[in-house]
C-alpha cells in the first residue's frame, strides 16, 4: 500500500518542476489544500444525501400536493404474469412486433393484450410528477444556496475579477476556511447524486449526465488535490449558475404555471449559452490553458487539468446544440411552449382505455410525454416544454 501511495502522489505528476508536496507546509496564516481532505467528500455527502430525503419529504412533497401536482389519473397495474415479468426485467421493456407475436403465441394472449400489458407496466415504472417535483425542487434549492455562498466567497477574491491571480504564487498559495467550505460542499453534492443516480429520473442524455457527473468531481477531486483551487472555483460558480433556472421552470411546469416556466427557460438558455460557450472557454480554460503557462512550465497535471476541463467543454457543446435546436423551433413555430426538448426525458403517456372503441387506437404507437422534464443538466445538464439533471 505504501509503495502504491508513494508510486501515485508523484510529485512530478501533481506539482509543477521544483515543488513537493513537503514544501507545502502549514504555517500561522497559510493553510495549503491538503489530498486526505478529500476522504471527508463521501461522509458529507451521504449527509447531503439524508438532508434530501428529509427536504422532499417535509418540504417539497407537501408543496407539491399543495399546488396540485398529480399525474391527473391512477395508473393501472398490469395483470400479473410470471413471463411477462421475466421478458421485461431481463430481456426487453420495449418489445418488437415479432417478440410479441411470439409471446401471444407462447401465452396464448392477442397481441393487442401483451402490448397494453408492457404498456402499463412501463407506466407503473415511471416516476410519478410529484416526485419529479421533488428532485427538481431539491436541486434548485442546492443549486441556489451554494452558487449564494459561492458568488459570496468569490467576490471577495483578487482572482475573480483579475483570473491570472489563478496561477501568482502558485502552487504556494493558501485556502481560505469559506473557500475549503465551497468546494466541499460542491463535491459532495455530485458524490449525493452518484448515490441517488439509479433512483433519479432517467432522461434521454442518462450517459452523458453520468460522464458530466463523474468528470466533474474528477476535476474537483484533482484540482483541490494539485492545489487548482482558485481556478477550480471559477469552474463551479460557471455551473451552477443556469442549472438554478432549468431546474426551478421545471418545478413550474409541474405546478402549471407555464408563464413562470417560460421566463425561467429563456434564462436558462441565455445563462448557460453565455458560461458555458462564451465564459468556461474564454475566459476559464484560456486562463488554465494559455495564462498559467506564463508563470510556470507545463507538467503532467497541467495537462490532466485541461482535458478533464475539455470533457465538459464537448458536453457544453453538445447540449447547447440541443437546446439551439430547440429556440429554432421556438422561433420558427412562433411561441415559448415547445412541444419536445431534446435533452429531457421522453415520457411515454398512459393512453390505456378498457372500452373497445379506445383499445385499438391505444396501442397503435406509445405517445410520447413533452414535458420539459429533469434536468438538462444538465447537469449541472430547459423547460417551457410540457414535461434528466443536466448543466
Amino acid at each position: 500500500m505504501e509503495a502504491f501511495s508513494n508510486w501515485f502522489w508523484q510529485d512530478y505528476f501533481w506539482l509543477p518542476q521544483g515543488v513537493s508536496f513537503r514544501d507545502l507546509k502549514d504555517r500561522p496564516g497559510f493553510v495549503y489544500a491538503k489530498p486526505r481532505d478529500l476522504f471527508y467528500v463521501p461522509v458529507v455527502g451521504l449527509g447531503i444525501y439524508f438532508v434530501r430525503i428529509i427536504y422532499e419529504r417535509f418540504i417539497a412533497l407537501p408543496l407539491a400536493k399543495r399546488f396540485g401536482v398529480s399525474d391527473g389519473k391512477e395508473r393501472k397495474p398490469a395483470q400479473p404474469n410470471k413471463q411477462l415479468e421475466e421478458y421485461f426485467n431481463f430481456k426487453s421493456k420495449h418489445p418488437t412486433e415479432a417478440e410479441i407475436d411470439g409471446l401471444s403465441k407462447q401465452l396464448d394472449w392477442s397481441t393487442l393484450a401483451i402490448k397494453r400489458w408492457f404498456r402499463r407496466k412501463r407506466n407503473l415504472s415511471r416516476p410519478s410528477l410529484q416526485t419529479k417535483f421533488c428532485e427538481a425542487s431539491w436541486r434548485c434549492m442546492f443549486y441556489t444556496l451554494v452558487f449564494t455562498f459561492g458568488m459570496g466567497t468569490l467576490w471577495q477574491t483578487p482572482w475573480f475579477w483579475d483570473n491570472l491571480q489563478c496561477w501568482v504564487d502558485y502552487p504556494r498559495q493558501s485556502v481560505e476556511q469559506s473557500t475549503y467550505i465551497y468546494y466541499m460542499l460542491e463535491a459532495s453534492f455530485y458524490v449525493s447524486l452518484l448515490f441517488t443516480v439509479m433512483q433519479d429520473v432517467k432522461r434521454k442524455d442518462f450517459k452523458v449526465q453520468l460522464i458530466h457527473h463523474v468528470a466533474t468531481l474528477f476535476l474537483i477531486g484533482f484540482s483541490y488535490a494539485a492545489n487548482f483551487v482558485r481556478a477550480g472555483t471559477l469552474v463551479m460558480a460557471v455551473h451552477d449558475i443556469s442549472d438554478i433556472f432549468l431546474e426551478g421552470a421545471k418545478c413550474f411546469i409541474y405546478i402549471k404555471w407555464n408563464n413562470f416556466a417560460d421566463t425561467l427557460f429563456i434564462f436558462f438558455a441565455l445563462s448557460f449559452l453565455i458560461s458555458r460557450l462564451v465564459i468556461f472557454p474564454f475566459w476559464i480554460i484560456h486562463t488554465t490553458y494559455i495564462k498559467s503557462m506564463w508563470l510556470f512550465d507545463p507538467y503532467p497535471g497541467y495537462y490532466f487539468f485541461n482535458a478533464l476541463l475539455m470533457v465538459l467543454q464537448v458536453l457544453h457543446i453538445f447540449w447547447s446544440y440541443l437546446i439551439l435546436r430547440m429556440a429554432f423551433f421556438m422561433v420558427t413555430a412562433g411561441k415559448v411552449r415547445v412541444e419536445k426538448d431534446d435533452r429531457s426525458d421522453v415520457e411515454e403517456v398512459s393512453t390505456d382505455e378498457d372500452t373497445p372503441n379506445h383499445e385499438q387506437n391505444s396501442i397503435n404507437h406509445d405517445k410520447k410525454s413533452t414535458m420539459l422534464n429533469d434536468n438538462h443538466t444538465a447537469t449541472k445538464n430547459g423547460p417551457t416544454t410540457k414535461a434528466k439533471h443536466r448543466k
